[in-house]
């Protein structure tokens, strides 16, 4: 089962209590890291999550925020790699790899590498990605058939969005045809541990025709 999230919020967050950008998505990451991953990996039914950290839309932001953030990406694979792995987690980094900095993409191939043999959890962060984007890439790398094989992330069961938006903003348009949509006010760094144990709980609960 693949939990995704969109992890909304973090700027406000942060606005509201007046500490840099930065910062809001640095804690923001702690509570992926600390709050939701250590939920997720004991469910036997959940096998992967997804986490949409930056879209190809998000190159719009201002150029001092998109460069604070390619450093925070950077600093998390630095400092916070040999945890995840010592997770026995397995990452896998979906999204274009043409826009991203040398040195973040170099990160990168190496926790996919280190990572490729580890199934506590598949952590699939979706890092200039875009639903759209990824759709047009898989159509032209499989020239137009049998476009499902080429997509990165597997089909989604769970959306979960923090900050009080309701919508997709092109995440995984394909992969979330059948998903449950969960919604919550709270801003990303305000989520606890129980706030996943009860989304959990509540799509136990639904009945998943899908289409039947």
């Amino acid at each position: 089962m693949n939990f995704g999230i969109i992890a909304d919020g973090n700027r406000r967050w942060a606005q509201k209590n007046q500490i840099p950008i930065k910062q809001g998505h640095k804690n923001g990451f702690f509570v992926i890291k600390d709050e939701i991953l250590p939920v997720l990996e004991k469910e036997p039914n959940i096998d992967t999550c997804t986490i949409y950290v930056f879209s190809t839309e998000n190159w719009k932001r201002p150029l001092g925020e998109v460069k604070n953030l390619m450093t925070l990406f950077s600093e998390i694979f630095d400092e916070y790699l040999a945890e995840l792995l010592e997770r026995q987690y397995k990452i896998i980094v979906p999204g274009r790899r043409d826009r991203i900095p040398a040195i973040l993409l170099k990160q990168i191939k190496k926790a996919e590498k280190i990572s490729k043999k580890n199934k506590k959890l598949n952590v699939y962060i979706c890092l200039d990605y875009g639903g759209r984007d990824e759709i047009k890439r898989a159509a032209a790398k499989g020239e137009g058939k049998n476009l499902q094989q080429f997509l990165e992330v597997p089909d989604l069961d769970i959306v979960f969005r923090t900050g009080g938006e309701r919508r997709l903003s092109n995440f995984c348009i394909w992969q979330a045809a059948y998903a449950e949509f969960f919604f919550v006010e709270k801003l990303l760094p305000e989520i606890k541990k129980e706030d996943i144990v009860e989304i959990i709980c509540e799509f136990n609960n639904r009945n998943r025709r899908k289409g039947k």
